[in-house]
């Protein structure tokens, strides 16, 4: 039997990012999960972000971290 490509109950960025971050609780007060009324659970634009730009670009520290947001802002603003 094959995956489903769709599962409402499991969404493979919804795990890594609580699994990174340390739980469901941790990523909604970090705005990076956002729950409908119906309790769904969905990324945010910031959660997102984050599994691009700091969790594929393989960022492990805080300094690192923040170096890629204000490299990140400084190409927005010049753009």
């Amino acid at each position: 039997m094959t995956q489903d490509v769709l599962s409402l109950d499991h969404l493979r960025q919804l795990d890594k990012l609580k699994e990174i971050v340390g739980g469901l609780d941790e990523c909604k007060r970090l705005g990076f999960v956002h729950i409908d009324g119906q309790g769904v659970q969905s990324l945010s634009p910031v959660g997102l972000g984050f599994l691009l730009f700091i969790v594929a670009g393989e960022v492990k520290t805080p300094p690192e971290a923040f170096a890629a947001g204000w490299q990140a802002g400084t190409e927005q603003e010049t753009a």
